[in-house]
C-alpha cells in the first residue's frame, strides 16, 4: 500500500458504559483513548476510571456533545466512548484502488443490507477464524456497534474490515483490480462444491430476508447456491457465510478435504 488511512478508518469505537468497562477488561486490546462526559457519575463511572488507571489510561472529560461526536449515537452512549486502535480495518475504495494485483488467494465476503448485529458481529468472527476479510457498507448494514462486538466475542478488532460508504462502488473497484464477484442466491446459482473460483474473489452475503439487492445483482460474475436436504430452504446469513469462507479455504490448501 502506497497512500495513508485516514485516521478514522483506524479505529473501532465502542459506546456506552457497560460496553466500555466489558472493552477495558480484555487484555488483547490497544485502547487510543476513553471519552467521559463532564459530570458522569456513580459506581460503574468509578469502575471505568479504575480499570482506565490499571490499563495506563488517562480519560478525557469532555461536554456530552463530544462524545456524542464520536459515538454518533447520543442516545445509547451514557456519556461515554472509548477509541480502540484495529489494524485491519481500511476504507475499501482505497484499498481496492491501490490493490498489488501480484497478490493472490483473496478473499472477502461481502454484506449487502445486513441488518441484524448478531448476524454481523458473528460473520466478522467466521471470517477472521478462516482468513477471509469483511467489507462492511456504511449504509443499509449494521454498524459496528457494541452488539456487534459482542456477537464477533472481541474478535472484530482484530479483524481485516474495509468501510465503505456503498457496496456497489467497492465492488466495481476491485472487479478492476480482477477480483471476481459472486452472489449467494437459491435454486438459481450453482452448486458452491462444483463451481470454482478464481484466485481473488469476493462473495456477496444478502439481507437476511431479501437475499442480494437488486441494485448489486448485475455486478455478479456469478451465483451460488449451497445445498440442503430435509426440506430446508435457507440458512441464516451467518451460517451460510461459515460454509462459503470454510469452503474457500478447504479449496486454498489451509485445510485439508
Amino acid at each position: 500500500m502506497n497512500y495513508q488511512k485516514h485516521p478514522r478508518d483506524t479505529y473501532i469505537t465502542v459506546y456506552g458504559r457497560k460496553p466500555v468497562i466489558e472493552l477495558l477488561e480484555m487484555e488483547d486490546v490497544s485502547i487510543a483513548k476513553v471519552l467521559i462526559a463532564i459530570k458522569s457519575k456513580g459506581d460503574i463511572i468509578k469502575d471505568i476510571l479504575n480499570l482506565c488507571k490499571k490499563k495506563g489510561i488517562e480519560p478525557s472529560w469532555v461536554s456530552p456533545e463530544e462524545v456524542s461526536r464520536i459515538s454518533k449515537n447520543p442516545n445509547q452512549d451514557q456519556g461515554i466512548a472509548a477509541d480502540v486502535v484495529a489494524p485491519g480495518m481500511d476504507n475499501a475504495q482505497q484499498y481496492f484502488e491501490n490493490f498489488d494485483q501480484t497478490k493472490s488467494n483473496e478473499a472477502w465476503l461481502a454484506l449487502d443490507g445486513v441488518t441484524t448485529p448478531a448476524n454481523v458481529g458473528m460473520i466478522i468472527r467466521t471470517a477472521a477464524a478462516l482468513g477471509l476479510g469483511v467489507i462492511l457498507p456504511l449504509k443499509g448494514s449494521s454498524k459496528i456497534n457494541p452488539l456487534v462486538v459482542k456477537a464477533s466475542a472481541g474478535v472484530v478488532f482484530k479483524s481485516r474490515i474495509l468501510k465503505c460508504d456503498t457496496l456497489s462502488q467497492a465492488l466495481k473497484t476491485a472487479k478492476k483490480q480482477g477480483f471476481s464477484v459472486y452472489g449467494l442466491a437459491g435454486e438459481e446459482g450453482k452448486n458452491i462444491y462444483h463451481q470454482e473460483f478464481k484466485n481473488n474473489a469476493i462473495f456477496v452475503m444478502g439481507n437476511e430476508t431479501e437475499g442480494v439487492s437488486e441494485q448489486h445483482r448485475e455486478i455478479m460474475d456469478g451465483w451460488l447456491t449451497i445445498p440442503m436436504i430435509s426440506g430446508i430452504e435457507s440458512l441464516n446469513v451467518a451460517c451460510a457465510a461459515t460454509v462459503v469462507a470454510s469452503e474457500w479455504m478447504r479449496r486454498n490448501g489451509k485445510i485439508k478435504s
